[in-house]
């Protein structure tokens, strides 16, 4: 393989960078500009697909699998080719060294230790520049009719409100695709909690997909049925204080590692469920702060 074919999102392939970086400088910069670039247009198309409506057909795990590796190539294929970042951001950080400076393979080490940052944190230090008119309009709805109800969960559970939001929309994508009664109404399950031997309201039955072995496979599940979206974030709220498991979620150092501690909590069985939160997680953003009030 060629070492312009490795792809910085590949550990052996951001190693090669890096030691590239200390042997030629220079040369390690350049590489690494293009390797940003590919990054970037992977998120891009990755928006670009979030935006689009999803079918039944095409929403399983492995379409979606084969979709990002597909991103992925595409990504590596136009970096450098057109879109010119690559170039600006070589021409950039060479600016502000010199041939006599050993600070340029620093600033291109530390440049390279950009894709190993989770998407949530390279939104949060702007290394990636969003804002919410980017964001489709069902999104920016979503996210400012449930921010508040997120935050005060948050105040009362100890898990963080971007994580909390985030699975919200991961659950019912962005609102679209609710849990219903068999009458055909809302249940406000927007976390997708079964019903469980303890649960002693409504409840309504649902094909649903679970993993074993990473293998999907459906079934028929029985969910709680709240009365309203408060209901729901109030009672996810009390899951997440009450059980044992979760304790690592409450004390975890920020959103996407209390991410992986909720996968790793057992909270679902897809064996990518942390990274898909990281991802809507970098959607989002930071979170606008509100007075909501402490009841829940």
């Amino acid at each position: 393989m060629k070492s312009a074919d490795h792809f910085a999102l590949d550990v052996q392939g951001l190693d090669h960078l890096r030691n590239r970086a200390h042997l030629d400088p220079q040369a390690g910069l350049k590489e690494a500009s293009k390797q940003f670039e590919a990054v970037f247009i992977q998120m891009m198309l990755k928006s670009m697909r979030a935006a689009v409506p999803k079918s039944e057909l095409s929403s399983n795990s492995q379409t979606e699998m084969y979709t990002e590796m597909l991103d992925q190539q595409w990504a590596q294929s136009l970096s450098g080719k057109g879109i010119g970042l690559a170039e600006q951001l070589t021409r950039q950080l060479s600016g502000y060294t010199s041939q006599q400076n050993p600070e340029l393979s620093a600033a291109t080490t530390a440049f390279l230790d950009l894709p190993t940052r989770s998407p949530f944190e390279a939104w949060k230090r702007r290394e990636v520049s969003t804002s919410n008119s980017d964001q489709p309009e069902h999104v920016q709805a979503f996210i400012t009719r449930l921010s508040g109800p997120a935050q005060t969960a948050a105040r009362n559970s100890g898990v963080p409100a971007e994580l909390i939001l985030a699975q919200a929309a991961l659950e019912t994508d962005w609102g679209r695709r609710t849990i219903t009664t068999a009458q055909g109404a809302d249940s406000h399950n927007l976390f997708g909690i079964k019903a469980g031997s303890t649960w002693q309201g409504a409840t309504t039955q649902v094909l649903t997909t679970e993993y074993s072995d990473a293998a999907a496979q459906k079934q028929l599940e029985s969910f709680r049925v709240y009365a309203s979206d408060e209901a729901a974030f109030s009672d996810y709220a009390r899951l997440m204080r009450s059980r044992p498991g979760y304790a690592a979620v409450r004390t975890a150092g920020d959103a996407p590692q209390a991410a992986v501690a909720l996968q790793q909590g057992g909270y679902a069985t897809d064996p990518r469920y942390a990274q898909k939160l990281i991802s809507v997680m970098a959607t989002i953003g930071p979170l606008p702060t509100t007075q909501a009030r402490n009841d829940l």
